[in-house]
């Protein structure tokens, strides 16, 4: 199967690793962690990633930063889908406003990855 991109998941809780891995690598999806900013950085430039899923329980000061930086690259070729606690409104509303395209709940997040992983996993 042809290598199709990374999908990069950025996060300190490695809960939902192994079922991005098992919905994403048997699509041709590499999958990477990066659990700080000099990590995710260093995955990103390879300019291989396709998708990046923000865990919003991670360090908030680590995503915050990460989001505001690809949000100053402007217009990319990537897609943003940021999950959390239900009751997290704040957060929530603040990783929409940081440019992800889509932010759930981590039910909803489960539920639908793998649509998620087959709609936005592409260029």
């Amino acid at each position: 199967m042809p290598e199709e991109g990374t999908v990069l998941l950025l996060g300190q809780n490695i809960v939902f690793l192994g079922q991005v891995e098992n919905l994403a690598e048997p699509l041709g999806y590499t999958v990477k962690r990066a659990t700080n900013e000099d990590r995710f950085w260093s995955v990103y430039e390879d300019g291989e990633t396709t998708l990046i899923l923000v865990d919003l329980e991670g360090d908030d000061s680590t995503w915050t930063k990460v989001l505001e930086g690809i949000q100053a690259q402007g217009e990319l070729d990537v897609h943003i889908v940021a999950f959390g606690p239900h009751e997290a409104l704040d957060t929530m509303a603040r990783a929409r406003i940081l440019g992800c395209e889509l932010v759930l709940s981590k039910g909803e997040f489960s539920r639908d990855l793998a649509k998620i992983i087959g709609e936005l996993g592409g260029r």
